[in-house]
């Protein structure tokens, strides 16, 4: 397939790397002129945790910089595009780059934490596709054109309704079941789902639980579960997150308190993109995560004073 990521971090790199070595035609778009030359010249560096690496050479992936992909036509080729920047970049990045494509025939794939984007860019890309991802691998980029797979997890796609103004009981087609297939060729156990609202809601409170108390204590995600006191602070935020689901009629299934400490195991050797955040001195997407916590917590009169205190702390840790 050809498949166009935006963003070049520790999971664009990741998912161009190995779907390219599997057999895709992969344009990887980059925010900065200095990352699409070097890895234009370098190639992907993809190392994995058990200390084998493998490079995926320059002439397998196209590199661009973002901002020349309107001078590039948009994508216009492309069977899928990858949305892989952050939240805090997600408006921008519609306003400048993708809007004057917005009445155009796209096929975007959205893999931010959080919530709200969804909804932004179906403002702005009327005419487009909007699937929703939510993946749960690890990844750690050790460079400009260097990514380590710290974990394996899995990738579920799916439309959203109120994205597409559908009802969301279409049956999938050839194109989304292709994608799904090159995924799982490529090594990402992936499946299609038509219900995505709930995996969104399970993803954001598993983000709110793990993400900030890394970049808070500055530790692993496996190291989470290393003392009976961090538990417990995972398992008021929590508890205090269910509660504001249940609250709002929200769902998020079942076993996710089980979940979340299979992903702190399963990716136990991963720095969260919070933690990095903070460490490169950059605004998180804490206001995405925890603060939607907050608000939806305002709006069906729940008190989240765990995710405040959380979200004053690391919005506080960056001036």
């Amino acid at each position: 397939m050809n498949i166009h990521i935006l963003g070049a971090g520790s999971l664009g790199l990741l998912y161009a790397a190995k779907l390219a070595a599997a057999g895709n035609d992969v344009t990887l778009w980059c925010r900065s002129v200095q990352q699409a030359e070097k890895i234009g010249t370098e190639g992907i560096s993809l190392e994995h945790t058990a200390g084998e690496r493998t490079v995926v050479q320059p002439d397998r992936i196209e590199t661009y910089p973002l901002s020349a992909f309107l001078a590039r036509g948009g994508a216009e080729e492309a069977d899928y595009l990858f949305l892989m920047l952050k939240q805090q970049g997600i408006e921008e990045t519609a306003k400048q780059v993708l809007l004057p494509f917005g009445d155009a025939k796209r096929r975007l794939v959205c893999f931010q934490n959080g919530t709200g984007h969804m909804e932004l860019l179906n403002r702005f890309l009327p005419a487009w596709e909007l699937y929703a991802a939510i993946t749960t691998e690890g990844a750690k980029r050790n460079g400009a054109a260097s990514v380590l797979h710290a974990g394996h997890g899995t990738t579920t796609i799916g439309k959203l309704p109120q994205a597409e103004g559908s009802s969301g009981l279409e049956q999938e087609d050839e194109s989304e079941i292709e994608l799904v297939k090159q995924l799982n060729r490529a090594g990402f156990e992936s499946f299609l789902s038509k219900e995505m609202e709930e995996m969104i809601y399970r993803k954001l409170l598993m983000n709110a639980v793990i993400n900030p108390l890394t970049a808070l204590w500055r530790v692993r995600n496996g190291e989470l579960l290393a003392s009976p006191q961090r538990v417990a602070i995972m398992r008021a935020l929590y508890d205090e997150g269910k509660a504001v689901y249940k609250a709002g009629n929200i769902p998020f299934g079942s076993h996710l308190w089980e979940q979340i400490e299979q992903v702190c195991r399963s990716t136990s050797d991963n720095t969260s993109s919070m933690l990095k955040d903070v460490l490169e001195g950059r605004t998180t997407e804490a206001a995405w995560i925890n603060g939607s916590i907050v608000r939806m917590g305002r709006r069906y009169r729940v008190a989240t004073p765990h995710h405040e205190l959380i979200l004053q702390l690391i919005e506080g840790m960056t001036i």
